[in-house]
């Protein structure tokens, strides 16, 4: 289980780095030629978005996981 956890966590730092360092370059490109690929933006955002999703999704299934198996050993 400490693996899954190391790889969710790269994951969503990853995530998180890919999302700054694409709204500065969006940014700067917005300032140069005063427009923006949108379609580009919208695919991007999804995709990360929807990664978070399934991190926080893995996250969540495997805290309720872990409770259960804590219930079934005292119980």
């Amino acid at each position: 289980m400490k693996k899954l956890d190391i790889t969710t966590d790269k994951a969503l730092v990853f995530s998180a780095t890919m999302i700054i360092v694409f709204t500065i370059v969006m940014v700067v490109l917005f300032c140069k030629y005063q427009t923006v690929p949108d379609a580009l933006i919208v695919g991007f955002f999804g995709a990360f978005g929807l990664e978070g999703g399934y991190c926080a999704f893995i996250h969540k299934t495997k805290k309720e996981h872990k409770g259960v198996q804590d219930d079934d050993v005292v119980g």
